[in-house]
């Protein structure tokens, strides 16, 4: 388990993850499914939420499009500001920003040469 979690960004991907959700209790909280059919805005927090959660499991998943993977969080939880409940109340957008910056930032571990045969 430790291989894995050392071999893609573990902790950008969770933090994303739980930034998602954290956007997504919001709403299943307040029983919004009623005003998703009246608001555009309020169905954008679905989505925004949804994706966030997506996002999260592709950069566990996905380690090879990590930068691409963490300006799409970062940019989602910007967005996420505007559209759902300022950012679930600024936890979420706290969570995705760091996410995403530590999943844009992380570069894996070179693997280590085998010593040389007879000292050469």
């Amino acid at each position: 388990m430790k291989a894995w979690r050392r071999s893609r960004p573990f902790w950008g991907g969770l933090l994303t993850l739980m930034a998602g959700t954290e956007l997504l209790s919001i709403p299943f909280s307040l029983d919004a499914l009623p005003l998703i059919i009246h608001s555009v805005e309020a169905g954008l927090a679905y989505l925004l939420a949804i994706t966030m959660i997506v996002l999260g499991l592709l950069i566990l998943f996905q380690p090879a499009q990590r930068v691409f993977l963490g300006v799409v969080a970062i940019l989602m939880s910007i967005a996420s500001v505007v559209y759902a409940n300022v950012g679930g109340f600024l936890l979420g957008l706290i969570m995705g920003l760091l996410g995403g910056a530590l999943t844009a930032a992380w570069t894996p571990v070179p693997e280590t040469a085998p010593p040389p045969e007879n000292g050469r």
